[in-house]
């Protein structure tokens, strides 16, 4: 009986180390975030739509691509230095770190279902919404019609 007690309270004693844990997002006032300067662009493919985000230095920096067939909006980060377990997005309503995956072109993508409420969060967040992953810092970029579109693409 002992042991089970001493068991017990050294268990306690350990830090947590779940997933969900490590990876709370800190809070993000976008209020105040000026957004990157640079602009939006709408490409319609078979299959599907992409907007593209490129800075005033003509760097691609995020991509909202629909997957109509899988019904599904990826958000992409380029450029990303490292693998990261997740993406977190930020909104004037709504945050949520999303499971991500990395490949060897440097971006990291994040899928969600087209009906996930959080691309409305996106769609309707006041002037902007903001990625940041562990090793990829916050990107704030304008909410314009070119992201909304795709995702309305991918419930349709």
């Amino acid at each position: 009986m002992r042991k089970f007690g001493f068991v017990a309270a050294a268990a306690l004693a350990l830090p947590l180390q779940s997933p969900s844990f490590a990876q709370v997002p800190a809070p993000v006032d976008l209020e105040t975030i000026r957004p990157v300067s640079g602009s939006w662009s709408y490409h319609s493919v078979a299959g599907g739509s992409w907007a593209a985000f490129v800075d005033g230095r003509a760097d691609q920096k995020l991509i909202l691509r629909c997957n109509r067939a899988a019904r599904t909006v990826s958000i992409v980060r380029t450029g990303v230095p490292a693998a990261a377990p997740t993406l977190t997005i930020w909104t004037t309503t709504s945050d949520r770190s999303v499971p991500s995956r990395f490949d060897a072109t440097r971006t990291l993508s994040a899928d969600l279902a087209a009906m996930d409420p959080l691309l409305d969060a996106i769609a309707f967040s006041r002037g902007r919404f903001a990625t940041a992953a562990r090793g990829a810092a916050l990107l704030a970029v304008p909410v314009e019609p070119e992201p909304v579109r795709v995702i309305e693409d991918c419930r349709s």
